[in-house]
This record gives structure tokens, sequence and C-alpha cells, in this order.
């Protein structure tokens, strides 16, 4: 038997190739569903092409329009456009390697799968290294049988890669919307300071105890207890679910007086509640937006204006005080499922639905020899290669390719000319 695994040095490349996932591609092959995603591929790739353009023409009428986009890239460098995790300054080691690790066997594994389903060899598979970092993976087909195939399998087997990535960055787009759905702000305001002879010393109240629930309501911002005490009036009273640390939950019925402040108060004085109320505030809004405009999904967690909910970004209480109150975003939030795992499962996500989405759409534009460009060519020569000949065919696909390049150059290129304007 023949090595299973070989290594092919081509500087500063290393290929390590494999024949053991032939089989594994002809078990894939052999499901109905993978026929369907075939014919799937085949109608969507025009449209995940489409997007993929739109998105280049939008991101570049941003850099026109608005300086302070010129300025952010120039800040962090022409390597922000670049899907390379830790050389990208936006992409995380982590996240984005397990998200390109994802995007790379997704998008090959689907090429492998579809070229068993029609008949075509593999000849070998594997991943592209540069030192011992993963960046890019191989399905290696039959180059000759693939020349002369039939256009429209091999424009499917092509159309697969693109399709499976986008498929995979839906998927993790909903999850990350039906977890978000479902996201609280913790509870976090604690009682500083109780004044003496008051309701709140009488109920048993104690400094650090933190406000739960009021009346059987979560108290996710200081306005829900206000909006309490204030019903309740003077003489009445509110029930407090307070967490004291080493003892748990503790329900306390506390009266509500007039302590010379001219309206109902219980007699203590509050911290973290400005934070919390704009955690909780900050939720609602965000909500709001990623069902108005998914869009904001294209604006990595880690971009300075980017707060997602699940975001490592800080933000501070009287940040002009000698010594601010900092709080780390994600650190604001819980989920009744996922607990205080969220931030880590939401990155992951996150990450899987950013660098598949970005991979798909990047190789389904009519770049040759990237997916896209080689079914441009593929398809230019089907329907017009007997008017325009295969040289005909092949300059049409360079001057497409070429003004494409330059369109992604100019994103490269406009905020530093727009230096010398």
């Amino acid at each position: 038997m023949g090595r299973r695994v070989e290594l092919e040095f081509k500087p500063p490349f290393i290929l390590v190739k494999s024949h053991s996932f032939s089989a594994v591609f002809d078990k894939i092959a052999r499901y109905r569903v993978v026929g369907i995603f075939s014919w799937s591929s085949l109608i969507l790739i025009p449209a995940i092409a489409a997007a993929g353009l739109f998105l280049l023409l939008l991101s570049l009428q941003a850099l026109l329009s608005r300086p302070e986009i010129q300025e952010a890239q120039r800040e962090a460098g022409p390597q922000s456009l670049l899907l390379i995790p830790g050389l990208n300054p936006y992409l995380p080691l982590l996240y984005g390697w397990l998200g390109l690790l994802v995007a790379l066997i997704i998008h090959e594994g689907a090429h492998g799968a579809l070229a068993r389903r029609l008949g075509y060899k593999v000849k070998s598979s594997g991943l592209i290294l540069f030192a011992v970092l993963p960046i890019g993976a191989f399905v290696e087909t039959d180059e000759e049988e693939m020349k002369k195939g039939r256009g429209r399998d091999v424009v499917r087997i092509l159309a697969g890669g693109p399709t499976s990535n986008i498929l995979i960055a839906l998927l993790s787009l909903g999850l990350i919307v039906a977890a978000t759905s479902g996201l609280q702000p913790k509870t976090m305001i604690m009682v500083e300071e109780v004044i003496s002879n008051s309701p709140a010393e009488a109920a048993g109240i104690q400094r650090g105890d933190v406000i739960a629930s009021v009346n059987g309501r979560p108290v996710t911002g200081l306005s829900i207890l206000a909006e309490a005490i204030n019903n309740a009036g003077y003489g009445g009273s509110i029930v407090l679910d307070v967490l004291r640390s080493g003892v748990g939950v503790l329900r306390l019925t506390v009266g509500v007086a007039e302590l010379g402040a001219g309206r109902p108060m219980i007699g203590v004085r509050l911290a973290n509640a400005e934070i919390q109320q704009w955690a909780s505030d900050y939720l609602e809004r965000y909500k709001s937006a990623s069902l108005a405009n998914p869009l904001i999904y294209l604006l990595p967690p880690t971009f300075r204006n980017s707060l997602h909910p699940f975001s490592e970004a800080q933000i501070c209480i009287d940040s002009t005080a000698p010594s601010p109150n900092c709080f780390t975003v994600s650190n604001l939030y819980t989920h009744p499922i996922l607990g205080n795992s969220y931030p880590v499962i939401a990155n992951m996500l996150y990450w899987i639905w950013f660098v598949n989405f970005n991979v798909g759409i990047f190789n389904a534009l009519p770049i040759y020899p990237l997916d896209g460009g080689q079914i441009f060519r593929r398809t230019l020569s089907t329907l017009f290669g007997s008017r325009i000949g295969e040289k005909g065919v092949r300059a049409a696909t360079i001057a497409v390719s070429l003004a494409l390049v330059g369109l992604v150059l100019s994103l490269f290129m406009i905020p530093y000319i727009a230096l010398l304007a």
C-alpha cells in the first residue's frame, strides 16, 4: 500500500496531501441531498457573485464619501482587508483560525463530494500550510477530465465551494440571532450604603446585596426599581429578591417612606445602576437594529465602533474621572441556557459566519482563477464559444478579472490617495 499522507514542498508553502478522503467523498456523494445541493449551487452562484460585487461597490462608496472610514483604515493598515488571523488586526487568532479552518474544510469538501457525485476523479486532497499555519485547502481533481467534462457538471462542482460557505455562514448567523434574542443583562445593581433608621435597614438589607428583582420583575435597570417604589407610594411596600454573598437569594419585604428627599424611598444608595441601565437600553437597541439592518453583522465585534453584546470592548462610567469604573461589554450579559459561556459560543459562531461569508463571496466573484472566474469562463465558452472562439473567451475573462482586481486594489489604495488630494 502507498503512503496515506504525503508532504510536498512548494516554497514557502507545504502541501499536506492525503488520498484517504476519497472514500469519505464517495460516502457523502451517495446522499440524495448532495444532488439537490449541486443544482441549488448552480442557481445560487450568480446571486452570491452579485452580492459580492454589491458589497465591493458599497465599500468603495463608503471609502470615497466618508473621511472617517479612510482614517480608520489607515490606522488599521492595509492588512485589515486581508482575511489572515493575526495579520488582520480585527481578526482574532483563535476564533479567526477556527473560522478559516471550517471555511476551508467546507469549501473544498463540497468540491470533492460534488466531483464524486458527478463521476469525476478526486486524486488527492489536503491542506496548504505556511510554516505550520493552515492558509488554504485543496481537492485535486483530474484536470484533463474536468476540461473535457460537460460544462454544466463542471460549473456545479465549482459552484459548490462558495455556496457551501454561504450556507454555513447563514446557519451560524441564524444561531447568533437566536442566541442574542434570549440574552439578558446581568444583575449588577448593588447596595452601596444602607441609610440608618430606613425601611431598608429594618427589612435587613445589607451593604453588598445585589438587587435581582422587585415584585417578581427582574431589575435590569434603575428605572424598574424606581417605578416599583413610586407605584407603592408612601406607606406601601415592595418585595425585593437580593443576592447576598455566601448566603444566596433572600426575599425581603421593604417599606416605602418619605426620607426627606421629597419622593418615596426605601433608604439605600446604589452602585452600578448607571451601567445596568446602559446594558439594558443597549441590548434593546441592538436587537432592534440587528433586525432592521442585518449589515451590522458585517462589522466585527473587534471593531472600535462595533459593540455586539459579545464584544470585549470596554465601557467606562465617568470616563473623565481619575479612576473610571470600566466594564467589558460581554460581561454585562448572560443567557438563560448558555449562561456565562455565551460570549465564547457567540464569538465562535460569529467568526465562523464572518470568515465563511467572506470566503464564499470572494470566491464567487468572476476573478480567474477563483471558482467564480472559472465558472464565468466556462459559461462564456458554453454560451458564446462558437461565436467568439476560445481566444475571445479568454480575453473577456481576463478583462473582467482585471477590472474586479482593480476594484479590490482600490479599497487598499483610496485611503492613502485621499491624503494627496
